[in-house]
């Protein structure tokens, strides 16, 4: 195996035991406070030192009785410790934003409290994303999303490498996805990953700068987004 796709290939026709196990060797490889697969923020006194395995109706039916939020990715559970202040206050400035630019409009936001499904042929997947916007009114009655057309993650410093790799690559799969979106907690950043482009990361830094979410025909300083935060 040469290319990167074909070690996707090979990745999908393990196990999930291997693919964990890989992923293990990963976290070992990148160095110390990463991991292949796992939770948001520093994990709590209640977040599992190692996935629980289910499969996806069983995820469902824990999912219901648990006080914990959890991710689902091919047979594996991982919790969701709490986030940060700082982390909640840029999320809820952002989506605050969203909420008042698409009011009376077609799309909705979503955040936590709601799961994004990916399925496919080699993939069952469950991820809580920071925020999304979903325009597919005919869907919210459901459980869970499925069709986003942006997705925003919130960057931790014991996270960010999965939501680089594994969400980036992940959120690439549903088709309707125009924007993937990565926000900095502790400086004035934020990348923007457009379908458009080719998933081409766009960096943009600074309190002045101004972000254009072609996908909700919105543009914001970044000023707002980190208003009495930095």
């Amino acid at each position: 195996m040469e290319t990167l796709q074909e070690i996707r290939v090979a990745l999908t026709r393990l196990p999930i035991d291997d693919r964990l196990a890989i992923g293990a060797w990963l976290q070992e490889y990148d160095g110390p406070g990463t991991r292949a697969y796992g939770v948001r923020e520093p994990g709590s006194t209640y977040a599992a030192p190692e996935p629980l395995i289910m499969t996806l109706d069983e995820y469902f039916a824990f999912e219901e009785q648990s006080e914990l939020r959890h991710e689902f990715v091919n047979g594996a559970v991982f919790a969701m410790s709490g986030a940060s202040p700082r982390h909640e206050r840029v999320r809820t400035r952002l989506a605050t934003n969203f909420i008042q630019h698409l009011k009376g409009g077609p799309c909705e936001v979503f955040s936590l409290d709601v799961n994004l499904l990916i399925k496919s042929a080699s993939d069952e997947i469950c991820y809580r994303p920071d925020i999304m916007v979903d325009c597919h009114r005919e869907d919210w009655n459901e459980p869970h999303l499925r069709n986003p057309k942006l997705i925003v993650e919130i960057l931790s410093p014991s996270t960010h490498h999965i939501d680089r790799r594994e969400k980036f690559d992940n959120y690439r799969l549903v088709d309707s996805v125009a924007e993937y979106v990565l926000v900095a907690q502790d400086e004035h950043k934020l990348t923007i990953h457009r379908r458009a482009d080719g998933w081409r990361p766009q960096l943009h830094k600074g309190p002045d700068t101004f972000i254009e979410f072609r996908s909700l025909d919105l543009t914001l300083p970044l000023s707002v987004i980190y208003e009495d935060i930095l």
